[in-house]
């Protein structure tokens, strides 16, 4: 047995009936570990865990018959590198698989439930006398600054009866409130050291009125990046900052190295982007009504405005499903790579109100991407997921763009009327006029659609693709 690289003129002829030999060695031994049994009966962990046993187990049966046929010359080195190879597409396979099965079913319907019996507080709201406000606001002075009191102060009742003020990281403390007793809960411990934040925010949700005020700050991801890099020489400081971003911002977000990272570090100082704080308030039932800055700190004041999301909400793995308006008005789910930030698809209409729409009809300054987002959506690759709906026939090659029924209440009536009587499809006209605002992407899609009632829809499809083609090829044109 050669455990050096081989150096052979016919490698190919040399190595084809050992190739043909490890085969069935390969399928014998994930046949023994019940490999192919089918993954619907088993969670990841444990399909990744008999995949990686039957493989080892077909690599040393392997070596033994190496050994064995000594004469033959044969190097180690091809058997583990094919043995790699094919781990490493049987890996890929199992994680394709389980990113669809369980692709995020985003959900975000906006229905106010009925509230009224927890409209009011218990008690008249009062202001408290001026010993009992100098005494907190001396606390609150200590605790956060002066600047950041006097500001919160002009935007809060601070001093009056039914706000309250804590510094807790603990949702005990929260669970220990009295219900509807307090209008205002202004808690001055930054969200990035709290942990189960989502069960956190319930906390202070359940225990609010209807229209109850919930004051919090975090540390932003910008921020955070911005003081790290100063702190280091030019160079060294964007490796260390690599190095803490796995371990404060990716570390708590896998499931294997979740308990481990919360254990050493208690849940302290995670790395959490704006996108995602706004996000969890508005999935837990907040509408965030205003914020400020003070020094690195991002100070939010949100409203509860309906029922929170008490369901165990998974958002981050690598494909997402969301609802867009197909034939017959009817919702179907849309495959897609995420380019967001986690529980961004709560904040669509939020990001509506503060931001105009860009050219190409996408939000201006979208927060909610990620760098790795905006270069996927660049080049369409996060789309690619979408194939899978093409093959189930909810979409087809060349049609209009599948839009959620926020976008879709944006287009005119006319428009929402023609686009439910066909498919979406993979390739809008978008691509084909390349419109720059809404009302020109409402016309573009009109043409469309008036060209497949006059021409029909596999001609007009067929002009569309060749229009799409030329200026994705040839005028490099990108998505925004």
């Amino acid at each position: 047995m050669d455990w050096f690289p081989l150096v052979n003129q016919t490698p190919f002829q040399k190595y084809t009936i050992p190739f043909l030999f490890f085969i069935p060695i390969w399928f014998l031994s994930g046949i023994a570990f019940r490999k192919y049994r089918t993954y619907r009966i088993r969670k990841m962990k444990e399909a990744l865990k008999l995949t990686f046993k039957a493989d080892l187990l077909a690599i040393v049966v392997s070596l033994i018959a190496i050994l064995i046929f000594d004469p033959l010359d044969l190097s180690a080195y091809v058997l583990l590198a094919i043995a790699i190879i094919l781990y490493v597409l049987e890996v890929f396979t199992v994680l394709i698989y389980y990113s669809f099965r369980y692709a995020i079913n985003i959900e975000t319907e906006e229905q106010r439930p009925n509230l009224v019996q927890h409209k009011k507080v218990l008690s008249e709201d009062v202001e408290l006398d001026e010993e009992t406000q100098n005494s907190i606001k001396k606390l609150i002075t200590r605790e956060i600054g002066e600047t950041a009191y006097e500001v919160l102060s002009d935007k809060v009742k601070i001093g009056w009866k039914n706000t309250l003020v804590v510094s807790t990281t603990s949702i005990f403390n929260i669970h220990n409130l009295k219900g509807n007793r307090y209008s205002t809960l202004v808690n001055l411990i930054r969200v990035n050291n709290i942990r189960g934040i989502n069960e956190f925010f319930i906390a202070i949700h359940d225990k609010l009125p209807y229209d109850g005020v919930f004051v919090g700050c975090y540390r932003s991801k910008s921020a955070y990046k911005k003081d790290f890099l100063n702190r280091y020489p030019v160079g060294i400081n964007y490796v260390i900052y690599t190095l803490n971003y796995i371990v404060k911002r990716i570390l708590p977000k896998i499931s294997y190295s979740r308990e481990l990272y919360f254990w050493l570090t208690g849940g302290k100082k995670r790395i959490l982007t704006k996108a995602e704080v706004l996000g969890r308030l508005y999935c837990c039932g907040f509408e965030v009504v205003d914020e400020f800055k003070n020094g690195q700190l991002n100070y939010f004041i949100a409203r509860k405005e309906k029922e929170p999301n008490r369901h165990e909400v998974l958002t981050y793995g690598p494909v997402i499903k969301l609802n867009r308006v197909g034939k017959n008005g009817k919702l179907f789910k849309v495959y897609k790579f995420r380019t967001m930030h986690p529980f961004s698809e709560y904040l669509q209409a939020y990001i509506y109100e503060k931001n105009s729409l860009q050219e190409g009809g996408k939000f201006n300054r979208d927060i909610r991407i990620t760098s790795v987002g905006g270069f996927m959506r660049r080049y369409w690759l996060d789309e690619l997921p979408m194939l899978w709906n093409l093959l189930k026939g909810d979409m087809k090659l060349v049609g209009i763009r599948p839009i959620s029924k926020h976008y879709f209440s944006l287009y005119s009536s006319e428009l929402q009327e023609k686009r439910t009587k066909v498919k979406p499809g993979l390739l809008p006209p978008f691509y084909a006029d390349m419109p720059k605002t809404l009302d020109e992407i409402q016309a573009s899609e009109l043409k469309y659609l008036d060209a497949c009632v006059k021409y029909g829809s596999f001609v007009t499809d067929i002009k569309y693709l060749w229009l799409i083609l030329v200026n994705i090829l040839f005028k490099r044109a990108r998505s925004n």
